[in-house]
């Protein structure tokens, strides 16, 4: 048990250097880090099926402005390996990861209130001297122990946590299981909802119905339904480089006449 508590924090931690270290953002992302942990935990099909179900109640939650909002990765990655250890099924995985991934923001705040201002001030006195290997030097130690801490509570809650939890699950009554069977099925719609809030436009807006009724009545799987979006994405961006070379030439075309009308005006 200690060594996959290992591996799960080492997934946590590896992502979170990988996407705030090291620039390659979204590999912390519950599709990508579900796949790892089940991978590293022998079951890499449940781990692909939760990677894919917590991506699409993470999906919409992100920060905007001073909002912080729930740690997807910890979410994903603690109720992915609990799903694996314990075997639950992903709805009551889901419900594990909801909470985790809340607790997930109070440890990722403790390690900025803590560590930030421990590097800030070094950092502020190198960038005055122009020392531009030693800010890189700084920030690759920062972003080093930046998710240590969530990382130990991590291993923490996989190596001591998982029988109390397994036990604890048992234990639930059967109604309950079934409310969080309910939810579990509500909150990917949950997820999406919030991510068509941010990105509704009545430009595009009538896509979604289009995709709707692809899915409803026509029963068109995923993979087509996105080579058909492919598609339209791909004439609509080809259709505005033309509608751009087209007011180019126009607008040039007008330039030079009016240039004309002046010069003989004169």
């Amino acid at each position: 048990m200690i060594l996959k508590a290992f591996l799960v924090a080492l997934v946590y931690y590896v992502s979170i250097f990988t996407s705030i270290g090291m620039g390659l953002f979204h590999f912390n992302r519950p599709i990508v880090v579900g796949p790892l942990v089940g991978l590293l935990l022998g079951d890499l099909t449940t781990g692909i099926i939760l990677g894919a179900t917590f991506e699409s109640v993470f999906l919409g939650v992100i920060a905007i402005g001073g909002s912080v909002p729930a740690d997807a990765t910890v979410g994903t990655i603690v109720g992915t390996a609990i799903a694996i250890i314990v075997g639950v099924d992903a709805n009551s995985a889901l419900a594990i990861a909801v909470p985790v991934s809340m607790l997930g923001v109070v440890l990722g705040q403790v390690t900025t209130s803590i560590l930030v201002p421990l590097f800030i001030p070094v950092m502020d006195k190198t960038a005055e001297k122009g020392d531009v290997a030693g800010l890189k030097k700084w920030h690759f130690l920062m972003t080093l122990l930046f998710p240590l801490l969530t990382a130990i509570a991590i291993f923490l809650a996989i190596w001591l946590g998982s029988n109390s939890i397994g036990a604890f699950l048992d234990q639930i009554p059967s109604f309950v299981t079934g409310g969080f069977q309910a939810a579990g099925a509500m909150l990917p719609a949950v997820g999406f909802a919030l991510l068509l809030n941010m990105l509704f436009d009545k430009k595009v807006f009538a896509f979604f119905f289009l995709g709707f009724v692809m899915v409803i009545y026509l029963h068109l799987p995923s993979l087509a339904i996105a080579i058909i979006a492919t598609v339209f994405a791909i004439t609509q961006y080809y259709r505005s480089e033309q509608l751009k070379i087209q007011f180019a030439n126009n607008f040039a075309t007008a330039t030079v006449q009016n240039e004309e009308e002046a010069f003989f005006n004169e």
